[in-house]
């Protein structure tokens, strides 16, 4: 059930320190090379690697929260292997492995692979919140029925998570079908697109998302598709669409957003390396720290929040 990687020094771990016995770590890691429904970009199978192994060189003191989130112990497992051919199987498998770390009160943390993966992190939340809200930013709407002969594409993320939160805001979005559009606007869903051409109408509608999420508050579910950022800051994406906040205007609403509400878990998906290129990777490793430094900081430790 595990994902081999090669040894390598530091230690091939989130953060490249020594794995702390699960017992006594408050995250834990969960790669999930899996890319078997993306329809441009291949890849996303080795975002998983590619993000761990850029972590191992960060700094792990963050400047902002004036703290070191790896004090709380941070796991990383070997990984979620997926079913070739059977997306229902690979969704199950990590449905069951979240739930193992949910119900030791772990805060688990997916690296995709494709955003399919979200869907068995949501499956595993909803069944330890009475209530679960899920923010999804993404540049893609995502509620396809069915694409290309499966209703668990990565195109058809959103879709399925809406039928089983009780609430999903989708924000940061600026590329739909003409389907998808209608069904936002007939069904009312709560989408806030980023404004093409117009920045500061985007980071209104951001803003709009979070003070929205906010004002329901309770247990929600994290899911960032590294789409949702300009693809000039993070070129590599299964499917770069132009446009799009930066990583600067995208951590007040992260910070805002795990103060005002319960972060039960979270991913980040859709991480293709591009080779002789490791700005992605390692945007997206230290977008992942910087979530724990909010999330387990600026409710319990530091003052600068």
């Amino acid at each position: 059930m595990t994902t081999e990687y090669t040894p390598k020094w530091p230690p091939f771990t989130y953060g490249g320190v020594e794995n702390p016995a699960l017992d006594h770590a408050g995250v834990v890691v969960i790669p999930i090379p899996y890319d078997s429904t993306a329809s441009y970009r291949q890849g996303s199978r080795m975002g998983p690697e590619s993000i761990i192994d850029a972590s191992r060189y960060m700094e792990l003191f963050d400047i902002e929260t004036g703290w070191s989130p790896v004090e709380i112990g941070i796991h990383t497992l070997s990984g979620v292997e997926p079913s070739r051919g059977s997306p229902e199987e690979t969704i199950s498998r990590i449905r069951r492995t979240v739930g193992e770390v949910l119900s030791l009160s772990k805060f688990p943390v997916l690296l995709g692979g494709e955003h399919t993966v979200s869907l068995g992190g949501v499956q595993a939340a909803g069944e330890f919140a009475e209530k679960l809200g899920v923010v999804v930013l993404d540049a893609h709407c995502d509620l396809r029925d069915e694409y290309e002969g499966t209703k668990f594409s990565h195109a058809c993320t959103n879709r399925r998570i809406s039928e089983i939160a009780d609430s999903l805001v989708v924000a940061g979005t600026r590329s739909c079908s003409e389907e998808e559009g209608e069904l936002i606007q007939n069904e009312k869903l709560d989408f806030f697109h980023w404004t093409e051409g117009n920045r500061e109408k985007g980071l209104e509608n951001l803003q709009r998302a979070l003070d929205f999420i906010t004002d329901i508050g309770g247990t929600w579910y994290l899911s960032i598709d590294l789409d949702v950022f300009s693809p000039a800051e993070m070129p590599g994406v299964s499917t770069p669409e132009p446009s799009g906040p930066l990583y600067d205007e995208v951590l007040p609403f992260l910070r805002e957003l795990a103060r005002g509400v319960n972060l039960i878990g979270m991913d980040v998906v859709e991480l293709t390396p591009i080779e002789g290129d490791v700005r992605s990777q390692f945007m997206a490793s230290k977008l992942v720290y910087k979530v724990l430094a909010y999330a387990f900081g600026c409710r319990d430790r530091s003052p600068t929040c």
